[in-house]
């Protein structure tokens, strides 16, 4: 069986767009003595699941 995806083209309208928000800092985690994880507030929600399954330690 093969894999086809389908890709869906999705238009917004210009009054339903939202200014792009300002990057600022949203979370500083220190994770040991020379590291430090630095969140903005841009990030995508899966990208930052990815850094936290990585970083944090789930052995404990």
């Amino acid at each position: 069986m093969e894999n086809k995806h389908d890709f869906v083209q999705i238009k917004v309208d210009e009054k339903a767009r939202h200014r792009p928000q300002e990057i600022q800092k949203a979370f500083k985690m220190e994770i040991d003595e020379n590291k430090t994880l630095i969140v903005y507030n841009r990030i995508n929600n899966y990208i930052l699941d990815a850094v936290l399954k990585a970083v944090l330690d789930h052995d404990a």
